[in-house]
């Protein structure tokens, strides 16, 4: 006899809603066009904190979906989508695997930054990945040192075991 084994869901139908939950309000966010522009086409505004959030409570996939979802209103969502989907599922990968101080986690939003100037210049936006660097980069220096301030404050409000059980 053949035995059939069960696989464990990718997500919780709670980490499913949080996802969901987030990426409307970084959609919102978005579309609401509250952006201030700084340079090319890279914008400052509050999307990233519903995304990290998000994607901190969801884990990958739910990052994925919420990063997807803060890219999708974009002026470039094929510069936003990958972006925003790698740095969500960066976050919501790892910050359930660390041990202590967890907030951290928002620190793997940076790849998704280094990410959009490449697409930037792949896509003639930008004429180097320098010059879209120096583009993002006022953007990353504001916004990653909020996403780890606030997800610091989540974090302690509402404790990732609480969302997702019991983490490593």
């Amino acid at each position: 006899m053949i035995e059939v084994e069960t696989m464990k869901p990718v997500m919780n139908t709670k980490q499913l809603a949080i996802s969901i939950i987030f990426g409307a309000l970084a959609f919102v966010a978005r579309a609401s066009q509250l952006a201030i522009p700084i340079g090319g086409p890279f914008v400052i505004d509050l999307r990233g904190i519903f995304m990290v959030i998000g994607a901190a409570y969801s884990g990958p996939i739910g990052g994925i979906i919420t990063g997807i979802l803060a890219g999708i209103p974009a002026k470039y969502p094929f510069v936003d989508i990958p972006s925003f989907g790698l740095a969500g599922f960066l976050v919501g990968l790892v910050v359930p695997l660390i041990p202590k101080h967890k907030w951290l986690g928002a620190l793997l939003t940076i790849p998704g930054f280094l990410l959009a100037p490449a697409i930037t210049t792949l896509t003639g936006f930008t004429p180097t990945y320098l010059i879209g660097l120096t583009f993002i980069l006022p953007r990353m220096a504001i916004m990653v040192p909020l996403e780890l301030i606030i997800l610091f404050l989540a974090l302690k409000g509402v404790p990732l075991e609480t969302i997702m059980g019991k983490t490593k």
